[in-house]
């Protein structure tokens, strides 16, 4: 199966308009933030399958391979992608945070929500100005 230019396209439009919605929670104070972490687990749940749609379309293109996990994505697009090990090291944790978040493995510890936002926003933005340029050298 090859990736789609219409799909990948698509899927970085909806990773910037959810990286725009989760900024608005950047300047609300920490206990702001854990009264709307519903808002917020939302929002991560989303980055991490957009991020990940997204790196599956790049696999398909280059590679032709796809893969099992969101966790084998990074892994592979580390691997035969150049995705820098700190960033698809990054990208596999915050996509584990969202398999807890999504499949309620354990008890939803909102302080750890409401922290995850400054952080989220600079994994998915370096994510996000990768996929960019590695476009632009296709």
């Amino acid at each position: 199966m090859t990736a789609r230019p219409e799909v990948l396209e698509r899927k970085l439009a909806a990773l910037q308009r959810f990286l725009e919605d989760l900024a608005a929670f950047g300047p609300l104070p920490h206990e702001e933030r854990i009264r709307q972490h519903y808002a917020i687990e939302r929002l991560l749940q989303l980055l991490c399958e957009a991020a990940a749609d997204i790196g599956l379309q790049i696999l398909r293109h280059e590679t032709g391979e796809g893969a099992g996990s969101y966790r084998e994505i990074f892994q592979r697009l580390r691997e035969r992608a150049e995705l820098p090990v700190q960033l698809a090291e990054g990208l596999m944790e915050a996509c584990a945070m969202r398999n807890v978040l999504t499949h309620l493995y354990d008890t939803i510890d909102t302080d750890r929500v409401a922290a995850a936002v400054d952080p989220a926003l600079d994994l998915y933005r370096r994510y996000l100005a990768w996929v960019v340029a590695r476009m632009r050298l296709s």
